[in-house]
């Protein structure tokens, strides 16, 4: 019985627990879709270990659809704010990798 009850707790903990997603990545653009020449609707992101991230974008995120194209065929990589919403994950920022040093 008591390890029954051991369990039942355990198993609301776990589920209660909230899972902690980065707000941030670095990564290179490997397919986006542009509102316009100045505005992205959404665009793929390959991080460092090969995580493909699907984001759409919100707003004004600090760079043109055109100049994340030109990091698209480059090979530029990018850091991206973001932010989670109904099972979205949300670019609110778009910036030039910096390289380290």
């Amino acid at each position: 019985m008591l390890a029954h009850v051991t369990m039942i707790v355990w198993l609301a903990l776990v589920a209660c627990r909230q899972v902690v997603r980065p707000t941030r990545y670095d990564g290179l653009v490997v397919e986006m879709q542009a509102a316009s020449i100045l505005q992205i609707a959404s665009f793929t992101l390959r991080t460092d270990d090969g995580t493909l991230i699907e984001m759409v974008v919100e707003g004004d995120v600090g760079i043109t659809a055109s100049h994340l194209r030109e990091h698209m065929a480059l090979a530029d990589p990018v850091t991206v704010t973001v932010r989670y919403a109904d099972g979205l994950t949300i670019a609110t920022q778009i910036q030039d990798l910096q390289p380290p040093g």
